[in-house]
């Protein structure tokens, strides 16, 4: 087990707020307890949103690809009207690729995560802009993307490179607070999958907070080495990459909340 890391990054100096669990994340004890009581009720959620799907025969990775009457084809957006909630800041959309060398898996497809760069701390600096920034324009920093197999299990997690969304790229110390604060109430027509997104980024923290950790430190080892462009480099499309299994996070949170348990009440 790789040792949890805390404290600035070395890309930004921006200190995070908690430990930085490392892979394979199978001890999240680490944690302080406010975070386990968030994953866990994340995860009920979660169950609440598929259970309730079942019953209707709904999916929330199915829900927008039924809203288009075309076939699914890549590098279409689903559903293809925005989901967003100005309030919250929280936005996503589901597309898929052309198979890549860049990615080396294969899915279905990926839902893209996103928040306004004005929920962002005041003083918030960039780590990487778009060539001609505007700031008259909705200005986006990407939390994550979530790959989903063909048979819409979640089976990653990835940061990907600045030029693949087009965001204004900031440090994962001021970024990962956005995590807990995605969330969609004002499109009723894909709640379910809103809620069930939100619950995903709520349960798997941990790991997004080491994706855009490890992405900050690419990113500053690389332009160490001269590589200034390397946030435009389209052969390197995703920058840090997790695999997920729901069942294993649950597992290793149930582990983590019984040794703190344990260790209160010594």
């Amino acid at each position: 087990m790789m040792p949890a890391l805390s404290g600035p990054t070395r890309s930004s100096g921006v200190r995070l707020a908690e430990p930085i669990i490392t892979p394979p994340f199978d001890d999240l004890a680490p944690l302080p307890r406010r975070r386990l009581v968030a994953m866990r009720a994340a995860a009920r959620d979660l169950f609440a949103v598929l259970e309730a799907g079942a019953r209707k025969g709904s999916h929330p990775v199915g829900d927008p690809l039924a809203a288009s009457p075309e076939a699914f084809t890549r590098w279409t957006y689903y559903p293809p009207e925005p989901v967003d909630d100005a309030k919250t800041g929280s936005g996503w959309f589901y597309h898929a690729h052309e198979p890549s060398e860049a990615r080396r898996w294969s899915e279905h497809g990926h839902f893209h995560c996103f928040s306004l760069v004005d929920r962002l701390r005041k003083g918030a600096k960039p780590l990487a802009l778009p060539a001609d920034p505007d700031p008259d324009k909705a200005r986006t920093v990407h939390l994550v993307a979530i790959s989903i197999e063909q048979s819409g299990v979640p089976q990653r997690l990835f940061a990907t490179n600045r030029w693949v969304t087009g965001e204004w790229m900031h440090a994962a110390g001021d970024v990962v607070p956005l995590i807990d604060e995605f969330a969609i109430h004002t499109d009723k027509r894909f709640r379910p999958t809103s809620r069930w997104l939100s619950a995903m980024l709520r349960l798997f923290q941990p790991q997004i907070a080491w994706l855009l950790h490890e992405r900050d430190l690419v990113i500053g080892e690389r332009r160490a080495q001269g590589a200034d462009d390397f946030t435009e480099d389209q052969k390197i499309e995703a920058v840090a990459v997790a695999t997920i299994d729901v069942d294993a996070q649950l597992a290793a949170l149930d582990r983590a909340w019984k040794r703190q348990s344990r260790r209160r009440a010594a």
